[in-house]
């Protein structure tokens, strides 16, 4: 699964994705700090069926400890996004393609940004 991070310019994409991920990316206040999207690991926790069947699970991807499992999932961190982004103003043709690929989307916003 590919997960989306999307919002206006300087309101915490890169910041949630570094979290999300301990990628090392580019964090700054100022406006497009990323021109290029960053990619990343990051991993959803949820309880682990090994508890249910009462036996010791070896996923395929992903980990268990202690009855939870740590299911990975890939982020992407784009650019931000402009109005006027889907009639190609700045390079938002360019950042909608590179979210095209995703399967959902994270809005990221702040009080500031709305």
């Amino acid at each position: 699964m590919l997960i989306g991070i999307v919002g206006k310019p300087s309101v915490g994409k890169s910041t949630f994705f570094k979290a999300a991920t301990l990628a090392e990316v580019e964090i700054s206040s100022r406006p497009f700090t990323t021109i290029n999207p960053n990619e990343g690991i990051g991993f959803i926790r949820v309880p682990c069926p090994e508890t249910l069947f009462k036996v010791k699970c070896n996923p395929n991807k992903g980990f268990c400890i202690d009855g939870q499992r740590f299911v990975p999932v890939k982020l992407l961190d784009v650019a931000g996004l402009v109005p006027g982004a889907h009639l190609g103003k700045g390079l938002g043709n360019k950042f909608l393609a590179d979210l095209i690929q995703a399967d959902v989307l994270i809005h990221v916003i702040t009080e500031a940004s709305r």
